[in-house]
């Protein structure tokens, strides 16, 4: 590393020289950086230069660089841009910009020409940022870490990079590439221990020296210190030629960093001062979009130290106190959060991408958050807005946003990206405890890209930021238009069995109860065919291997108690014969306590501790798990191909064309397993390889949740996220969920029945405003059945008590939205508090009004807690 640095610093004092001669000082930059490196595993920037790559080096800051080559314009200075900033690419649609004394980046959209800022460019005016709030300001990439003694620290690319001239830059083809070395400056002595005990300096220097003047050279640069049993480093006899000789034997026995670390730590030496790390920051053009990525295994950092998140342009776009628009987040549906909203007193916005991990032990949980299903931000000013796409390691991401007035006088939203997970474990001894930090055993080294799209005037908005992701879904995944059908889909899951525990004299034993056998569900569906209720989709849950916990699926018995293999098929002739789609449903990411075939050692996800990944309830009351209760387990993902391959040969005999999951499209679990750890980022492209096969294998599937990758193997998605969570940083939740998916995919919320409020007026009104079907979760038995079972959650299940009301709430609901199922949702906006209008593809309008009183809107009457319909329809 030290290597590395001495090129790009030699290049740049070298530089000035050869200005000052009139030299081409490009040309011997590129010579310069071209020049190998030392073993230390550090590539140089380029190693050949085509003819139309240039190097960039870093210029000198006000005098502050003094030693650093003044900037070289690649393309000469752009007007309306600010200062220091000189072309680097341009394509039909955009033009990219870099500052090269602080490594700041613009983007010109030649359709608008808006220029977009990496950073805010009046910064140094910033009325309430000091100190290195204000320094942060300068910031591209940042990494927060803990050092090997357990110490939480950020690293910055300004900070620690860039005003030490620690960096370089380089054009590439359609793009630009910068290296930044983060970490202080030190002299090189400083890379040798001052103090290594007499025991190690025996059994991990000397004894390792296999040539006898080798070990004189060594030697004589270290005195023993007989009182403290130690060797002190001579610094005098450090200088010149002996340095290299002690650092070459040095590294030719392998004592390397991390063990120059231990030695360093005994002694109270502290090493992250001197702890380098090298970040490759890679910006390219990509037709109307800029990308931005960071792969993780080109990070290069010492061992000891354990990189937990790294944040990227964490102020791009940045608005100020004199700007008025919103932030959009990913949080559930989608949440708006308005420019300077004065909530400076609310934590922070930051949601993880696909909700919570399994595979990470957690406690206590408190708020019962959406999830946020859809990799995608942005900032909507007046008349311009950007849309940020997290394209690759989005399974480890999360969007983080603040507002203006807490630490600066700017509104943010940015991507963050989890590298290295940690639990903490208390050991005790006696009436002495302590609690230290447990890191996972392999850091996340995938690739990490972020793709930036520009929206101008008529497209700046929610509505057209989801509209630019639907796009780029049609193109990059194949998503397709669904095909007029005419009725909306009503989602009906009616449960078959549940596990139950009864007793016989007295003693415990596991039984099954059945709530919906086949000839029940059967009757079901006549009475709901009997009440006009069309376009039934039928998910059958808990009906094979033992109920709606079932054992894991690596095969299938269908339960007797519901009428066996014989009852599925008389229901899959009625069924096939009355135009309903039949959708049985199953899991694969846990497995139930006490399931047979499950091997607990081998095939379930372990906790970064090693423990057995289990998975407990969580109480209504105290917030934390009810550990009295059997636990499930977390299905390691590398089981998974087994397990759905098992399932799928089953499946097909059965002659069944549709399949529900229950949780490949909701939830995504790592497994730390220290043999072989498999993080979230990998465990997605199982899920997918897995959902890949499924799809190809039936017409017609179903998921719960819709994470983004799972999407585009689905038909239909129930419990998509028709709401926020409702932090109290955001201020109004969207549908941005279904402004990107509708027309491509039919979606329902989640169960009616099931909600707190059970409230049909608001569920009905928002399934106009959102364009969703009905859902609703039913059973055939008396209620009393799932009474002192873990299922007491379903007493509002019987479906006796919700028939009717469906009956007629589908029929209202098909009367307005049959003849707009497969077109886009192409604008939502309030029009005032708790009035929405949403506009369909061909002209169709809706307004909502969930107020109690009467709303009066562009000379339009709603109804308190009503709606109405309009609009121009364009056959």
């Amino acid at each position: 590393m030290k290597r590395k640095l001495a090129i790009i610093m030699t290049a740049a004092i070298t530089g000035c020289l050869l200005i000052s001669q009139g030299t081409n000082f490009a040309e011997y930059a590129s010579e310069v950086v071209a020049e190998p490196v030392s073993a230390s595993g550090l590539a140089s920037v380029s190693a050949s230069k085509s003819a139309e790559e240039e190097v960039l080096e870093p210029a000198p800051s006000n005098g502050q660089n003094s030693g650093l080559a003044p900037s070289i314009s690649l393309s000469g200075k752009v007007p309306a841009l600010s200062d220091g900033m000189e072309m680097a690419a341009e394509n039909e649609f955009l033009s990219l910009y870099v500052n090269p004394e602080t490594t700041e980046i613009a983007v010109r959209d030649k359709r608008s020409q808006v220029v977009w800022y990496s950073n805010p460019q009046n910064r140094e005016d910033d009325s309430v940022a000091t100190g290195y709030n204000k320094t942060k300001l300068n910031v591209q990439v940042e990494i927060a870490y803990f050092d090997s003694a357990g110490n939480a620290l950020k690293y910055d690319n300004y900070t620690h990079s860039v005003q030490n001239g620690q960096y370089a830059i380089e054009k590439a083809n359609g793009g630009l590439d910068i290296v930044y070395t983060l970490g202080e400056v030190k002299s090189d002595i400083d890379e040798i221990p001052k103090y290594i005990s007499a025991d190690r300096f025996q059994t991990v220097i000397l004894d390792k020296i296999e040539q006898p003047v080798d070990k004189r050279e060594v030697e004589k640069r270290f005195k023993f210190d007989e009182k403290n049993q130690r060797y002190e480093r001579r610094d005098s006899s450090f200088k010149g030629i002996g340095l290299s000789k002690v650092t070459e034997i040095f590294n030719r026995i392998g004592y390397d960093e991390e063990q120059k670390a231990i030695d360093k730590a005994a002694y109270g030496e502290a090493s992250t001062g001197s702890a380098n790390v090298r970040i490759p920051l890679h910006y390219r053009l990509d037709g109307e979009h800029l990308l931005v990525t960071v792969a993780a295994s080109e990070i290069e950092y010492p061992a000891a130290m354990k990189i937990q998140t790294l944040s990227l342009l964490p102020f791009f776009g940045a608005s100020g106190r004199e700007d008025e628009g919103y932030t959009f987040v990913p949080d559930g549906s989608g949440s708006l959060i308005r420019f300077n909203n004065g909530k400076t007193y609310d934590a922070p916005f930051r949601t993880a991408l696909y909700g919570s991990d399994a595979s990470i032990s957690q406690l206590i949980k408190i708020q019962q958050e959406e999830a946020a299903r859809l990799p995608v931000f942005g900032m909507k000013y007046e008349n311009r807005a950007f849309v940020a796409i997290i394209e690759k390691g989005d399974a480890v991401a999360a969007v983080e946003a603040d507002v203006s007035g807490r630490l600066n006088d700017y509104n943010t939203v940015f991507s963050s990206f989890t590298l290295t997970h940690l639990e903490e474990v208390t050991l005790t001894n006696g009436w002495r405890s302590s609690t230290v930090k447990k890191f996972q055993a392999e850091p996340f080294e995938g690739e990490i890209t972020v793709r930036y799209g520009f929206l101008g005037t008529g497209e700046a908005s929610y509505s057209g930021m989801a509209a630019h992701y639907r796009n780029y879904l049609i193109k990059q995944t194949g998503l397709t238009r669904l095909l007029d059908e005419g009725e909306v889909p009503f989602y009906v899951e009616l449960i078959g069995g549940i596990p139950k525990k009864k007793f016989f004299l007295g003693i415990p034993y596991k039984a099954y109860e059945p709530l919906t056998t086949f000839n029940q569900a059967e009757s079901i569906l006549g009475q709901m065919l009997d009440r006009g209720i069309g376009g039934i989709k039928l998910r059958y849950t808990g009906w094979f291997n033992e109920g709606l916990n079932h054992n894991l699926p690596k095969s299938i018995a269908v339960d007797k108690k519901l009428g066996g293999s014989e009852g599925l098929n008389e229901l899959k002739a009625y069924a096939d014969a009355n135009g309903i789609s039949l959708l049985p449903d199953a899991a694969f990411l846990e497995a139930a306590p006490q399931a047979d075939g499950f091997k607990k050692s081998s095939e379930a996800s372990r906790f970064i501790t090693g423990r057995l990944a289990e998975i407990y309830p969580y109480s209504v009351a105290s917030f934390s798990q009810e550990d009295e209760r059997e636990p499930g387990y977390v299905v390691s993902p590398k089981s998974l191909p087994k397990i759905t391959a098992g399932f799928m040969d089953d499946y097909g005999k059965l002659q069944l064309s549709g399949l529900s999951l229950r949780d490949l499209g909701s939830e995504l679990n790592s497994d730390f397993n220290r043999s072989e750890v498999i993080n979230r980022e990998e465990a997605k492209e199982i899920v997918k390889q897995q959902l890949k096969k499924i799809s190809g294998s039936v017409k017609e599937l179903l998921m719960e949740g819709g994470n983004a990758y799972s999407v585009p193997y689905a038909r239909h998605i129930v419990d998509a996220p028709i709401t926020s969570s409702g932090y109290n940083i955001t201020d109004e939740s969207v549908p941005f969920f279904q402004l990107v998916y509708h027309g491509y995919v039919h979606t329902a919320g989640s169960a009616w029945n099931m909600a707190d409020d059970q409230d049909s007026s608001y569920n009905f009104l928002k399934a106009l405003e959102t364009g969703s079907s009905l859902h609703y979760t039913w059973f055939f038995a008396d209620s009393s059945a799932i009474k002192m079972t873990e299922f007491d959650h379903l007493y509002s299940a019987d479906y006796r008590g919700w028939i009717d009301e469906a009956a007629q709430r589908y029929e209202e609901l098909n009367d307005v939205l049959h003849d707009v199922q497969s077109q886009a949702i192409i604008d939502h906006r309030a029009l005032a508090d708790g009035v929405y209008r949403t506009t369909f593809e061909k002209g169709k309008t809706i307004i909502v009004n969930y107020n109690d009183v009467l709303a009066e809107v562009g000379g339009i009457t709603v109804r308190a807690k009503d709606y109405w319909v309009g609009g121009e329809v364009q056959r």
